[in-house]
């Protein structure tokens, strides 16, 4: 039950904004004092229920040490401090993972050019091995990218817009990306490109995508959170 107490102090300080190093030393910082006075009343040769009564009553309740950690700005997250790193980080994170991906795929066909010019890629495995770097790309990552950093923030309780910014933003730069592998066979080397196009008349479809692909990344945050607050809920 005492461990438990001081779990449950550093994720409320987490929910509550604290950044995470800091949450962590403050239910430390508790732990300690906790046993360092179930020392001093077993020393007193108080009984061991007791002396746990007598620390806990000592320490006060879990609340008071969130509103006196939480009300100083300088211990608050990154992200609770600056939320439109909510709506910017996910889309730095997913550009470095496509150009990652990119440059995976760049490496592997320098590394086999020479063996795969000794054979004629079937037409249909080079459009299949294309569309799935494509979906891959272009609605796989910023899908999981948005998502995943949803939830992540979820924990710093950063506020919904900013969250539906970052999962709208990653998305549409997504849809307006534009990405190539071409297989290298008998006379020709291949290549990997990866850009942005930009084009007025199929803009309106893109953002129309990128609202479906975000409504599809923010679903598991709205099913955790709904879940989450149903649990709460008192019983009638």
């Amino acid at each position: 039950m005492t461990e438990k107490r001081f779990l449950n102090l550093k994720d409320a300080l987490i929910h509550h904004g604290v950044a995470m190093q800091h949450a962590r030393r403050a239910a430390l910082e508790m732990e300690d004092h906790y046993r360092q006075l179930v020392e001093e009343a077993l020393a007193h040769d108080k009984a061991p229920e007791d002396a746990w009564r007598i620390a806990h009553d000592v320490l006060g309740t879990n609340t008071a040490v969130i509103e006196q950690y939480a009300s100083r700005r300088e211990l608050r997250g990154a992200l609770y401090r600056w939320p439109v790193l909510c709506a910017l980080a996910p889309l730095g994170s997913f550009v470095v993972l496509c150009a990652t991906t990119m440059a995976a795929l760049v490496l592997t066909l320098q590394t086999f050019s020479h063996t795969l010019h000794h054979f004629v890629v079937p037409q249909w495995l080079a459009e299949a091995i294309n569309f799935s770097i494509g979906i891959a790309l272009q609605w796989t990552f910023p899908v999981v990218v948005a998502g995943g950093f949803a939830l992540f923030a979820r924990r710093r309780r950063i506020a919904f817009n900013w969250l539906i910014a970052g999962a709208l933003l990653v998305c549409l730069v997504a849809q307006q990306m534009n990405v190539g592998l071409v297989l290298p066979t008998v006379g020709h080397r291949g290549s990997a490109s990866m850009g942005i196009g930009f084009g007025l008349a199929t803009f309106p479809d893109h953002v129309a995508w990128a609202i479906g692909m975000a409504a599809l990344a923010l679903a598991p945050y709205c099913i955790v959170t709904f879940r989450s607050q149903l649990g709460r809920m008192p019983l009638a």
